[in-house]
């Protein structure tokens, strides 16, 4: 059973945005924020976030404000699209757009969750939403899919946050690879579009060639098994942005002039795990077109050492343990 929730909000109220629209330039950001919860008890927050004597308001508008900081960055460009992971729901967006983003111009938001889940994803925008959809799959948490008009053309964003690796690889990876076949048919089914796929895909591009044998959600096209696994429902990607197919994904990490390492540290090395992967469509030469990726570290977001800046709910400290990624297009 599923509690879908999408919600679309206009919250411009007649102002003017400070911030001036590229027709030429569109910029979408992914950002997994390291569970965002709100102060309002529903039951299916992580037991940390149930004691209202350490998770205060007074925290809860830090954080919301640290956010809000990061996205407004000069520095990112000021994206028109963000796609959030481990925010609780409808509840904490709109906090973070009434109050501090709307001024910005980001007046439309779409979310959406499991049942009983503690986390959801979201879509944030700059531009009105068109179509909305969630797709459910046996995998976990839904897909949100919604499309914005750029100004070059309808781009459409699937945001997703794919189920973690704890526990036995294969078991969570039938997860993770649910999710990408939900992802794909949806993909498929508009494959006349400009298709963006972010989100916390939580396994490295590469995965198939250590996976040990063990079919997997996204599947590098230069592996010997690509064709055998994408026809039984794995993502197919390359970097290869010069003769990719309808059916692939262009992944920037796989890009041999790429030289992101990660946007996330486990065990002391750097993962890919948080990723935008570009239709063909952004590579036939009309319309928009991809552009660039980046990995932003910005001097906020990162200690001393260079990784990212995890949130410690017992410190009332730091950012996130995720970096945000940028994926910029440009219209020809």
């Amino acid at each position: 059973m599923w509690s879908l929730i999408i919600v679309i909000l206009s919250l411009l109220f007649g102002c003017q945005a400070e911030i001036a629209d590229d027709p030429k330039t569109f910029r979408v950001v992914s950002y997994n924020v390291q569970n965002l919860f709100d102060t309002h008890l529903d039951g299916s927050e992580y037991p940390e976030y149930q004691n209202s004597k350490k998770w205060t308001d007074s925290a809860y508008r830090m954080r919301l404000q640290t956010l809000a900081r990061t996205i407004c960055d000069s520095r990112l460009g000021y994206p028109d699209v963000v796609v959030l992971q481990e925010v609780e729901g409808d509840r904490v967006v709109s906090d973070l757009l009434t109050t501090y983003l709307a001024r910005r111009g980001y007046g439309w938001y779409a979310t959406a969750k499991e049942e009983g889940g503690a986390i959801s994803v979201a879509i944030i925008s700059r531009h009105p939403l068109g179509d909305v959809a969630v797709h459910a799959h046996s995998g976990g948490r839904p897909v949100l899919e919604a499309s914005i008009e750029g100004g070059g053309g309808v781009i459409t964003i699937f945001a997703l946050h794919a189920k973690s690796q704890i526990g036995v690889f294969e078991e969570t990876e039938a997860s993770r690879l649910a999710l990408m076949e939900a992802v794909g048919a949806a993909g498929a089914a508009n494959d006349t579009a400009n298709i963006l796929i972010c989100g916390d895909f939580n396994q490295n591009p590469d995965v198939i060639w250590h996976s040990g044998g063990v079919q997997t959600a996204i599947v590098d096209v230069s592996h010997p098994k690509a064709h055998a696994y994408s026809a039984q429902g794995s993502l197919a990607i390359t970097g290869d942005r010069t003769s990719i197919l309808p059916s692939w994904y262009y992944c920037p990490y796989l890009d041999g002039a790429n030289t992101e390492v990660g946007s996330y540290v486990y065990n002391g090395v750097w993962q890919q795990y948080d990723q935008i992967l570009a239709s063909w469509r952004l590579f036939d030469g009309v319309g928009w077109e991809y552009e660039s990726f980046a990995v932003c570290d910005l001097p906020s977001l990162v200690s001393a050492d260079g990784r990212p800046k995890a949130w410690n709910l017992a410190l009332l400290d730091g950012v996130s343990d995720h970096l945000p990624v940028l994926m910029t297009l440009k219209r020809r």
